[in-house]
């Protein structure tokens, strides 16, 4: 167990990278997909949950000044985190229109998300709201951005960069497919991903401000699909 927990604290990209991709999305899924059909949302939240902690536990040298950092965001950044979230709202409104009227899609993503929703809304409000902007901003900010040696020095770039990584695996099941009509919502992801990591970078890394951020735009983009 020493040595386990040795090599998560000398790896934690590669922990939380491994944790997601491999545990979450290959093996989660694949319990999921085997599990009788009226208890498969219970085993996403069960799922989710393990997520959400183990990533909090590989990452939680993000939370040494937790208290300051909320302080943060609830005092002096409030008005940034809420006018932040009501922008990049309604450039996801808009661009979400465009990609309705004009390809008359939306993501796989969202349409499952949509439908679950629907189907379990205080379940599915807990994973979306608060598990997975946790989930998703400790690893694509703080580990894959943060602590990754890849064009430290190149901020604007290595932004840009993880973006393109942010929303590619948002619409991976277009992107396969070579569907180009998921343009619309890789842009829409790009732009949340750069806005957030720049007030990420100026706010001297404190995660808990894309979190809010994130936490605030899935709350709004449940709340008008009711």
């Amino acid at each position: 167990m020493n040595k386990i927990n040795h090599f998560i604290e000398e790896h934690t990209v590669f922990s939380s990278i491994l944790l997601y991709f491999v545990g979450y999305l290959f093996v989660g899924s694949l319990i999921i997909s085997f599990t009788p059909s009226k208890y498969q949302i219970y085993t996403r939240l069960i799922i989710s949950l393990f997520l959400f902690f183990f990533m909090i536990r590989i990452s939680r040298k993000e939370f040494d000044n937790i208290i300051e950092q909320i302080n943060e965001v609830l005092g002096t950044g409030a008005l940034i985190t809420a006018v932040t979230t009501f922008i990049i709202f309604v450039i996801n409104i808009a661009l979400t229109f465009l990609s309705v009227i004009i390809f008359k899609q939306t993501t796989v993503n969202n349409n499952i998300i949509s439908i679950l929703f629907a189907q379990h809304p205080y379940i599915m409000g807990l994973i979306t709201i608060l598990l997975l902007p946790f989930v998703e901003e400790l690893l694509f900010k703080s580990q894959i951005f943060k602590n990754t040696k890849f064009l430290k020095e190149h901020k604007a770039i290595k932004t840009i960069i993880v973006a393109l990584l942010f929303a590619s695996f948002h619409c991976i099941t277009e992107i396969t497919a070579l569907n180009y009509k998921v343009i619309f919502s890789l842009i829409n992801y790009f732009i949340f991903y750069v806005i957030t990591n720049t007030i990420y970078i100026k706010s001297n890394y404190n995660i808990m401000k894309p979190i809010a951020i994130h936490m605030l735009l899935n709350t709004l983009s449940l709340i008008i699909t009711i």
